[in-house]
């Protein structure tokens, strides 16, 4: 294949690539659940829990709660609007055994749409949860930039990407079934903050670190803290415990075009391929050029 063939085809499979990944701007899908979708030794008091991934309407929607055998549980539902997540608490403590939840789809606010909803199934194994869990608090912080295509403002955007080390924590459940929340601290975009605001729910991170995306509109010293909850409600310490980070200006401007994407994205990859193949026609036109001319 010519290098130039190559080219057309990297370029197009970049644009396909973007098309597929763009999300619907807005739908309030359901990203996180508590516990995660598979968890085992679920407490019998457990407190069930979905995060919707943009701003919801909530109309009553129900949540169907089922056993192994398909019957119903009785539960009552509550919506958090401020925090975006549907509570289910069971009117009585579950017994050993498998249970699904039903998740709802909501509809989002303006133009988001009907989001998805999310099927998950966990299983209760002799544990009530009574104590609230234990937590160090976040140990350290790295920081990098990012560069990547926001399909509700249709421009590309600075991010500062934050990875935050989490440290140890302890539960009567396993630590696994935690909740973290983070908290910034300190923001360079808003130096008259009045207190800590919640910017990241996750589950419990496997690999000891989470990230965290900001806005770059204005680099300075940033600070995080953390908490985890359990799933009966309990909160640890740990909180008061801040890491932070100088970040400098973004070294690149508003309008550059052909600059890579998030690292390690397909689309960073293909722009790699791109250059290095433009790179290689460049290099074969000079050859040509200073091939001496055949006699005849």
């Amino acid at each position: 294949m010519s290098a130039a063939r190559a080219i057309t085809l990297a370029a197009s499979v970049l644009l396909v690539t973007s098309s597929v990944a763009a999300a619907p701007c807005g739908r309030p899908d359901v990203d996180q659940t508590f516990p995660y979708d598979g968890a085992k030794s679920v407490p019998a008091n457990a407190l069930l829990s979905a995060h919707y991934s943009a701003p919801a309407q909530y109309n009553d929607e129900g949540v169907a709660l089922k056993d192994a055998a398909g019957g119903d549980i009785a539960v009552t539902t509550t919506f958090d609007k401020a925090e975006n997540v549907v509570r289910v608490q069971p009117d009585a403590a579950l017994a050993d055994g498998t249970y699904t939840v039903d998740w709802p789809t909501l509809r989002g606010l303006s133009e988001g749409g009907i989001g998805l909803g999310k099927k998950t199934k966990f299983t209760v194994q002799g544990v009530t949860d009574a104590a609230p869990p234990t937590f160090v608090g976040l140990t350290k912080i790295d920081w990098d930039l990012s560069r990547s295509h926001d399909d509700c403002t249709d421009r590309d955007e600075n991010r500062f990407v934050f990875k935050l080390r989490v440290g140890t924590a302890t539960d009567d459940a396993g630590p696994d079934l935690l909740s973290l929340s983070v908290f910034q601290t300190k923001d360079p975009l808003d130096p008259e903050q009045a207190g800590p605001s919640k910017v990241a729910l996750s589950t419990w991170s496997e690999d000891g670190t989470v990230e965290v995306k900001r806005p770059a509109g204005k680099a300075g010293e940033t600070c995080f803290a953390a908490i985890a909850q359990d799933l009966v409600g309990n909160v640890s310490g740990g909180g008061e415990r801040e890491v932070c980070v100088k970040t400098r200006k973004p070294p690149f401007f508003d309008g550059c075009s052909v600059l890579p994407r998030d690292p390690g994205s397909p689309s960073s990859a293909l722009f790699i391929l791109l250059a290095a193949l433009g790179s290689r026609l460049q290099a074969r036109g000079r050859r040509a050029q200073r091939r001496p001319a055949r006699a005849r």
